[in-house]
């Protein structure tokens, strides 16, 4: 049975060769076409090696150990930063999705939008953002272990899920550059605060010694001339004026730390330009994929920047008013003073430490000095910690496998769709010349009658 159905199949491809080949290219050039008109999807990558110590943090005094993350803490900041709605808005204003989505989608999705579009009205600006946000935080993906971080997408268009991509790894840094700096920053900027509440304490403290040094000077009939000389006071500028202050000192080291790394990404990206126009034409993907990222960023600003900008803003223009932006930024300033036990015999006495006023004045002042040089002591130690950890952030991460142009689609594989369908139509157009020859229910093949009948088949007579 088996072989006479195979040698029925065999004699209906012969006697209906046209059928069979139409049958085939048919399956094969319709397989061809879906493939030509549904989306396709590319993968584009890259990594981030995270190191786990901080080579530079011995400078100030702390131990080796970095102030990150464990593995799985990096992954949960690393997922909430990439995929948060924040950075999802910035990525589709810095990569100008909007516009350019409807010249990438292909020809059906394109047929289905244009169905839609005159079913129901167009959706507003607001809608449409909302609709890409949701877009790329489906396709979005960050994965992590103890020493890497990876950021990738599975987008319908190369070049642009190569600036997503690579949007996303500059916006991770940055964020992680802030949090790493800024937690230093902020430390540095309570310190000064303190630092600041201290030095009005050694005035008040030298104040009440000369105060106490000039009633017992009034006991004793003498005038007493200037001992201690007070830290001259910078300016006036109240509580309120000093909070700002600190805090857009501390803002605008963050905004500088921002500034030089898009600056470096922007001399990385025109020196890979320059690099691939050495070797490819001006229209080849890679070189095309660069210069449209180099274009966008310098065209968009990082949405840290813009941010501390406009926090900035407000501040240096209450600084303004209050006539104190000329002293922005600050700088910690040291001032130590040794002369609290200088006294002049001849105006007061060799017996003036006997007195229990100016004891007690002169132990709170130096008090207060000790707890003044001792918050210097730690700003300068600050300072030093803030400067070795911007120099060490781009030892602790580094991109150990950069986002490029992927080769081809990962999602239709069309030499796989190839190969089934030559296979498919191969199968089809055989089972389809056999129902041909057997739809009409008529005796083709010798075996059939024998099948049929129940009888042996003595002979075939020719057609004539």
């Amino acid at each position: 049975m088996v072989g006479g159905h195979a040698q029925l199949v065999v004699h209906a491809i012969a006697r209906h060769k046209l059928l069979f080949v139409l049958i085939w290219a048919g399956v094969v050039g319709m397989s061809l076409a879906l493939v030509a008109t549904l989306p396709k999807t590319y993968d584009v990558t890259t990594t981030i090696q995270v190191s786990p110590t901080q080579v530079i943090s011995g400078l100030s005094g702390e131990s080796q150990s970095a102030p990150g993350r464990g593995s799985s803490a990096l992954g949960k900041y690393a997922t909430e930063t990439v995929l948060s709605r924040q950075n999802l808005v910035a990525l589709v204003r810095q990569t100008d999705l909007m516009d350019k989505w409807p010249k990438i989608r292909a020809p059906l999705p394109k047929l289905k939008d244009a169905i839609w579009s005159r079913l129901f009205p167009p959706p507003t600006l607001e809608v449409q953002q909302e609709v890409f946000v949701g877009i790329l935080g489906s396709r979005l993906w960050v994965d992590s272990n103890q020493t890497t971080v990876t950021i990738g997408i599975h987008f319908p268009d190369a070049q642009l899920a190569l600036r997503l991509v690579e949007a996303a790894q500059e916006n991770f840094l940055a964020a992680r550059q802030v949090e790493e700096i800024s937690t230093v920053s902020d430390g540095l900027a309570i310190l000064e605060g303190w630092a600041s509440q201290a030095r009005e304490t050694v005035d008040q403290s030298l104040k009440e010694l000369e105060e106490v040094r000039r009633r017992r000077s009034a006991k004793l009939g003498r005038q007493p001339s200037l001992l201690v000389a007070p830290i001259p006071p910078r300016d006036s500028p109240g509580r309120r004026g000093s909070q700002l202050r600190l805090e857009v000192d501390n803002k605008e080291r963050t905004l500088a730390v921002l500034i030089e790394a898009r600056r470096r990404r922007v001399s990385e990206l025109e020196s890979r330009l320059e690099q691939e126009r050495a070797v490819y034409s001006e229209v080849h993907p890679s070189v095309v994929a660069t210069r449209e990222s180099l274009e966008a960023l310098q065209r968009h600003e990082s949405p840290e920047i813009v941010a501390l900008q406009k926090e900035l803003a407000p501040l240096e223009q209450e600084l303004q008013e209050r006539g104190l932006l000329s002293d922005v930024p600050l700088r910690a300033q040291r001032d130590r003073r040794s002369a609290i036990d200088e006294t002049d015999p001849e105006a007061f006495g060799l017996l003036e430490d006997r007195d229990p006023d100016i004891n007690h004045a002169k132990t709170e002042l130096r008090h207060a000095y000790a707890r003044y040089n001792g918050l210097q002591d730690r700003i300068q130690a600050a300072g030093l910690k803030l400067d070795s950890a911007r120099a060490a952030f781009k030892y602790r991460y580094v991109v150990i496998r950069p986002a490029q142009l992927p080769r081809g689609p990962v999602k239709p594989k069309t030499p796989l769709v190839a190969i089934a369908s030559v296979l498919a139509g191969l199968f089809l157009a055989a089972f389809g010349v056999a129902f041909v020859e057997l739809a009409p229910r008529t005796f083709v093949e010798d075996w059939q009658v024998e099948q049929a009948l129940g009888v042996p088949l003595l002979g075939t007579l020719p057609r004539f």
